[in-house]
């Protein structure tokens, strides 16, 4: 209820300024009427202003005389106020014709309700009693009305008459101005997005209003005449407030509705051609209910969407609301159930306007929105895909880099079982049939080398223990001619990642120099090597032996060249001397070793 208050309130924005009393000014509220017309002789009869008659036909015009009184004759001129009347006034100071408002540059027509301020020359101001004599002309749809009049000087009345100029006339042509411009708009934005109805709808209600404007040029020849179907043809575009409703809040356009925005317009002006009744009084029997009841019937629309949570219903309702406020405050003052000369449909159109262009806007930037997340989405995917292209591309070049390794390797694989090892095959063959026992040792741990760094040529990540099962095979062979038992386990050995051929081959090394030291300095009889865990993330091989106990400070370059080896390898070697005899080897290394490859010194 306070909402509605509130609303009806600010519908009757343009009749708040009123004009107050001046010091040193008359305002007139006593007046003799008559009517103006030719061939019409009816004596005057008293009025109080501000006064209101319906026009008829031959009977537009009204006559008003006012009286006013002077001590003494003024030395300047004094300026004679009329805040409000209908159409046009003819002002006479004394019988002597000072002004003529309809002879201005702006015609008011339909749209009721004018200001002026006429100068009372001083040469005309009698001492006593003078008259004003003003007629006041009404279109033949609005009713007439003069306002009190205000007598004063230029500095009192000149602020209110720029006030009442603004509100009735500049106001109203910015409303026609920012229409046309709407149209414009609406226009080009149908033109890019003719598949969107909201738009086309709107600019076919604009397109559709703007007849109601012709009343500014009721002075041209037959316009007068054709307002009443002009009118008509207007409220087509009441018809289209609840279509734009529906649309706004997401609902279907029902068929009939579609059909009344030609028909109803139609059928008003065929009865008007049709009836022998004016196309005044058809306008207002039949298009002008019909009209409120569209624009009611979009009111309740908007706050069905409103209730049910679409933003731009929201943004709707209130305007509408206003703007049907204001088409009954218009039709109960053109039936003669209020008095006044102001039309509101004027103003309040342009709060509708102003809404529209506000949905259209926000539509325009939701979409925009849309476009940037678009975007957005569309970038990031790129990027995604980018990135995915240079991971695939950089997996190739690591594959084809792999792949010629893979070659190299086996290409010198091939070339050192085929040219080195036969030449030391050949040598332990010689050594054997001469009876050289050193020759073929020496030639025999060269072979043995050799296969060695074959073997761990060929092998790959995570492959650490093929490369120790190949040395456990050949070594087995070697320790068992020797009579040495050797225990071999490295079931429990964690697996370790990151395993290159060099890597292989430090390892591969370590063990070996760890089984050489065994048999060279032990000598050992048994020798036990074992794979296991250390701690969380490392892992360690371990080589015992039961020969001579481990001495600190012995050794030579070989134990250093193993614990070399070992950091290389990102780990450690450790030498323990066994407490029942013997020594101990521990190699620990880490379960990701480093990933550059680096080269042993020779």
């Amino acid at each position: 209820m306070l909402a509605c208050l509130g609303l009806l309130l600010l519908a009757g924005a343009p009749l708040w300024p009123r004009l107050a009393t001046f010091e040193g000014g008359q305002r007139l509220v006593h007046a003799l009427v008559a009517p103006a017309g030719e061939g019409v002789a009816m004596p005057w009869q008293p009025v109080q202003l501000p006064h209101t008659w319906p026009p008829h036909l031959g009977d537009a015009e009204r006559r008003y005389r006012l009286q006013f009184e002077l001590s003494e004759a003024p030395r300047e001129a004094l300026y004679l106020f009329l805040p409000l009347l209908s159409q046009s006034a003819v002002v006479a100071l004394n019988g002597a014709e000072l002004a003529d408002t309809g002879n201005r540059s702006l015609p008011t027509g339909i749209t009721s309700g004018v200001t002026a301020l006429v100068r009372l020359p001083a040469d005309r101001l009698l001492p006593g009693t003078n008259t004003l004599d003003v007629r006041v002309a009404a279109a033949g749809v609005v009713r007439g009305h003069l306002a009190p009049p205000h007598l004063g000087s230029a500095e009192a009345l000149t602020p209110h008459y720029r006030l009442q100029l603004f509100l009735l006339e500049h106001l109203r042509l910015m409303v026609l101005a920012g229409q046309l411009l709407l149209v414009v708009a609406l226009l080009v934005v149908w033109l890019y997005r003719p598949a969107e109805p909201l738009f086309g709808w709107l600019l076919l209600m604009q397109a559709l209003s703007l007849p109601l404007y012709a009343g500014l040029r009721a002075d041209l020849p037959g316009v007068q005449e054709a307002l009443p179907y002009l009118l008509m043809v207007s409220t087509a575009s009441t018809f289209i407030l609840p279509i734009i409703a529906l649309l706004v809040s997401g609902m279907p356009v029902p068929r009939a509705l579609r059909a009344c925005v030609p028909a109803v317009p139609a059928l008003g002006i065929a009865l008007a051609l049709l009836a022998p009744l004016p196309a005044r009084q058809v306008m207002l029997a039949f298009s002008v209910p019909a009209a409120l009841a569209a624009v009611w019937a979009a009111v309740l629309v908007a706050a069905m969407g409103a209730l049910r949570g679409v933003r731009e219903a929201q943004l709707l309702l209130a305007p509408l609301l206003l703007f049907a406020l204001a088409l009954l405050h218009d039709v109960a003052l053109v039936a003669g159930w209020l008095d006044g000369a102001i039309l509101l449909g004027a103003y309040y159109r342009l709060v509708l306007m102003i809404v529209i262009a506000v949905l259209l806007m926000r539509r325009m930037g939701l979409s925009l929105m849309r476009l940037d997340g678009a975007n957005a989405r569309l970038r990031e995917r790129l990027a995604e895909r980018e990135a995915q292209l240079a991971r695939l591309h950089a997996e190739e070049r690591r594959e084809a880099a792999e792949r010629v390794r893979s070659q190299e390797r086996q290409r010198l694989t091939v070339d050192l079982h085929d040219g080195v090892s036969g030449h030391l095959a050949s040598i332990i063959a010689l050594a054997e049939r001469e009876g050289a026992p050193a020759i073929e040792r020496s030639a025999r741990e060269a072979l043995d080398d050799l296969r060695a760094v074959i073997h761990s040529l060929d092998i790959g990540d995570r492959e650490l223990a093929v490369a120790l099962a190949g040395l456990r095979e050949r070594s087995a062979r070697q320790l068992k001619r020797l009579g040495v038992e050797l225990d071999w386990s490295t079931a429990r050995l964690p697996e370790i990642s990151g395993v290159t051929p060099t890597h292989a081959l430090n390892v591969l090394r370590i063990v070996q120099e760890a089984l050489t030291n065994a048999v060279r300095h032990g000598p050992a009889t048994r020798i036990a090597v074992r794979g296991e865990a250390h701690g969380a993330a490392q892992a360690a091989i371990v080589v015992e032996n039961d020969g001579a106990p481990f001495t600190a400070g012995g050794g030579g370059a070989g134990l250093e060249n193993m614990r070399r080896r070992a950091r290389l390898l990102g780990g450690a070697m450790r030498f323990e001397a066994l407490p029942r005899g013997g020594a101990r080897a521990v190699l620990v290394l880490p379960l990701q070793l480093p990933g550059q490859e680096l080269l042993p010194d020779r």
